[in-house]
């Protein structure tokens, strides 16, 4: 390792035209696109063609730096540029100059102390040069990089044939040694005539912020002599026949693609179809007349799904044994097959060919989920003359990936759809939901077992509240075991885990020493985490007794976690619903109990305050009979509140079970209650029919009455005129009731459901500031909602959704 290497490369790689590259690539100087090697034939040498002198510095200096950064000695041959101008675009890129030349990493020289050393250029006494300067710098330095501006030729009156014969001597010796060049040639110096010959002959060019592999380049030896224009006739035909045949493979491999996304784009084609038309299509682009699509299975059996072409055992829908098959060989290798001749690949003799009796075979296999899925074969009962090129294979594994993107996306849609329809079912409870949905995961992911697991606490044991797979005698539900969550594996690893954990085959890892394994004898596993809001609940697992021969895939692992989301959503919910439900029932025991033990005293100072009010009233003047008015009346509305209050707590309760219900008998009988106030305020009230609801009769009839007799007391000065009309919505019925009342402020239509809360004083409008909130708890019993929709001065809107009875009852 030579001394001057930094420490951010490692020593003694080798120097080569991509060390090059990487300096274009890798700098921000260098605008132009870099293309890649690519195979193509190379020597360490550039041709830098450059039209101004920032042109000349876009690559020179990236150069430069690049090999100073892989400690390499740089040798510049200035001309045209000056050594100070040189230093000076150096400096500016960043590149510290002065200790690059202190350290012996940075050389300056003139033309006349190299090209033209003797006084004119000598190829011979330049080459050795180099050879000398090469093997001074590679003493030292890791490499040689050098940078020559050519502008000397022109003054020197050197002919191009020397200087590119010069060039090949150079190229041979770069060939073999650390040394990677850039040699400048300045266009707009040079005839065209000399610009053409640079061309030429330098495999590597760079122009115009490019780096590129030159489609014209002609070795020196074979440019210039007697025989050169039969060459360049030879190599003119030749280019042009590659070109040709290059444009045209490329016309059909786009062509091919094409159709290819035409037949597997069209959303109005099913899958059955593209299938077939995949088929027809690999079938001419191959030359094999045989094409067909089978699916295989662990019964070691194989169906023809679909199959284009004529041959008495390959049709769709055809059903045999996988074993001396052509799928049986191909399901054994990993990869494709391609067979053009099957004497050549020795086939003959196999059982699979006397049963088919397929010459040329060309298939891969299709897999889903990481199983294998099926094959997709091409095959001719004809030997095929050419080998399967690059392209083909391509094709054939485009095809091959979209059938199981494909049939990956069927398999998703299917396994949500399933889950859907299992979770979303009303008929069924959470615990069956849940058994039903592992017992759906367990036989999708090709498992045994499947299960609900339940950590207490943090410092308890997890418990088994749910086991499927295993036997009924097995597992036991109610048991309780294992301790220290967070440690070993299995579902102490899960719950600790924000992704699902697991693996597939637990021989050889420390999962086989862990307990549970031991214990349950679980080889395969895969878990997820179970949220109960933020704490964890527990895990839901898949597994196996038996090792898997499969990783578990990223879709399988997004599956069983959202498996694990929704049983979250659901404990969570269930959880909250039992809490709620519980804070209800307090909330309606003291609410009843506080109005229940209330009515005595209350009924007490009503009493006591009549009874003075008939024995004292002569006693008391004018102010104190106001007074005793007032108390009287507080304790009327106090007892009005009480009994609200009474009546709310018993909505949930004391009310009658859900029957069918007739809302125009419901609206009849509130109107009858409604009577007086409807013939004093000469109201107007029309209906359209009204439907029949599942619900409660007599707490329906509140809600209706109240809303009702909210209407005809805030009409304001105009004529009560009230409508009321019922539009179904889905699984309900929405009933509205209309006026023209005085209306309601934005900002108030969700205080008026608010527990004794008024918008207008006693003396302006009756009420205790219950019935609204009365109303809307009912229709909450009866899974439905209650709203206003209202503008100031232009009347009100009550609407309520109930549930529909024809519904409930299906």
């Amino acid at each position: 390792m030579s001394k001057n290497v930094t420490t951010n490369e490692v020593a003694s790689e080798p120097v080569t035209l991509e060390t090059g590259l990487e300096a274009f690539q890798s700098s921000p100087e260098f605008s132009g696109p870099v293309e890649e090697l690519d195979g193509n034939d190379c020597n360490d040498h550039f041709a830098h063609i450059y039209e101004t002198r920032d042109g000349k510095f876009e690559a020179a200096v990236p150069f430069v730096r690049h090999g100073l950064e892989r400690g390499e000695r740089i040798a510049y041959v200035v001309d045209q540029s000056s050594e100070v101008e040189v230093r000076r675009r150096l400096q500016t890129a960043g590149i510290d100059v002065d200790a690059a030349i202190d350290s012996g990493a940075l050389l300056f020289y003139t033309v006349d102390e190299t090209y033209l050393r003797n006084g004119s250029f000598d190829p011979n006494e330049m080459i050795q040069f180099y050879a000398d300067a090469t093997a001074e710098a590679t003493a030292e330095f890791e490499a040689l990089r050098l940078v020559a501006e050519m502008s000397w030729i022109k003054k020197d009156g050197t002919t191009i044939e020397q200087v590119m014969e010069y060039e090949s001597k150079i190229n041979d010796l770069f060939d073999h040694e650390d040394v990677l060049a850039i040699c400048q040639y300045d266009r707009d110096l040079f005839e065209p005539t000399v610009i053409q010959n640079v061309i030429r002959t330098h495999p590597h060019l760079i122009y115009d912020g490019a780096a590129c592999h030159n489609f014209y380049y002609t070795p020196p030896e074979e440019l210039f002599g007697e025989d050169a224009p039969v060459r360049e006739n030879e190599r003119m035909l030749q280019t042009l026949r590659e070109r040709t045949t290059a444009k045209t493979k490329l016309q059909e491999r786009e062509q091919f693609l094409k159709e290819l996304y035409d037949a597997t784009a069209d959303s109005g084609t099913s899958f059955e179809e593209k299938i077939r038309r995949l088929l027809e299509l690999g079938s001419e682009r191959f030359g094999l007349e045989i094409g067909y699509f089978a699916r295989t299975d662990t019964n070691e059996t194989f169906e023809v799904v679909d199959a284009v072409g004529d041959h008495n055992q390959i049709n769709a829908g055809v059903t045999d044994t996988l074993r001396d098959t052509y799928c049986e060989k191909l399901l054994a290798t990993p990869g494709r097959i391609a067979v053009t001749d099957a004497v050549e690949a020795g086939w003959t003799t196999d059982h699979a060919y006397e049963r088919f009796g397929l010459d040329a075979y060309f298939a891969t296999t299709i897999h889903v989920s990481g199983a294998a899925y099926g094959t997709l074969c091409f095959a001719s009962e004809q030997p095929r003359e050419e080998s399967y090129t690059d392209a083909e294979r391509t094709y054939l594994d485009l095809m091959g990936q979209w059938i199981e993107s494909e049939l990956e996306r069927q398999e998703r849609e299917t396994f949500l759809q399933e889950s859907y329809r299992i979770t979303a079912d009303p008929s069924l409870t959470f615990e069956t939901k849940l058994e039903k949905l592992l017992d759906f995961g367990r036989e999708w992911m090709g498992l045994e077992a499947a299960g609900l697991t339940h950590l207490p606490a943090w410092d308890d044991r997890f418990q088994n509240e749910l086991t499927i797979g295993y036997g009924d005698d097995t597992v036991d539900d109610a048991d309780t075991m294992w301790t220290d969550p967070g440690t070993g594996c299995f579902c102490r690893a899960v719950i600790e885990s924000d992704d699902p954990v697991g693996m597939a085959d637990i021989r050889g890892t420390d999962w086989e020493d862990d307990e549970i394994h031991q214990e349950q004898g679980l080889s395969c596993y895969l878990g997820t985490k179970v949220l109960n809001g933020s704490t964890p609940y527990g895990t839901l697992w898949v597994g196996s007794t038996t090792p898997r021969d499969r990783t578990f895939t990223d879709t399988e692992r997004t599956f069983l976690e959202l498996m694990g989301q929704w049983v979250s959503y659901e404990i969570e919910r269930e959880y909250r619903e039992q809490a709620l439900e519980e804070s209800n029932e307090r909330l309606e025991q003291f609410a009843y109990a506080a109005s229940h033990d209330l009515q005595e005293p209350l009924r007490m100072v009503s009493s006591y305050l009549r009874l003075i009010e008939r024995q004292y009233s002569d006693a008391f003047d004018e102010e104190g009979e106001e007074f005793l008015t007032f108390a009287v009346d507080g304790a009327d509305r106090m007892r009005e509140m009480i009994d609200g209050l009474l009546a709310y707590s018993r909505v949930e309760t004391r009310g009658d079970p859900f029957e069918a219900v007739d809302l125009n008998s419901i609206l009849e009988d509130a109107l009858a209650d409604l009577q007086l106030q409807i013939t004093d305020t000469n109201a107007e009230i029309t209906a359209e029919k009204l439907p029949r609801v599942e619900g409660d009769g007599n707490q329906l009839r509140q809600v209706l009455q109240n809303v009702l007799e909210n209407a005809l007391t805030y009409s304001g000065e105009s004529s009560p005129q009230i409508h009321l009309e019922a539009n179904r919505r889905k699984q309900d019925w929405v009933i509205s009731v209309h006026d023209n009342g005085i209306g309601i402020e934005q900002a108030n239509q969700e205080r008026i459901f608010d527990i004794f809360d008024r918008l207008h004083s006693r003396e302006v409008y009756e009420g205790t500031g219950l019935g609204l909130a009365l109303c809307q708890r009912i229709v909450e019993r009866h899974d439905g909602e209650l709203w206003v929709e209202s503008e100031p001065g232009s009347g009100s809107t009550f609407s309520f959704a109930l549930p529909a009875a024809a519904d409930r009852e299906q």
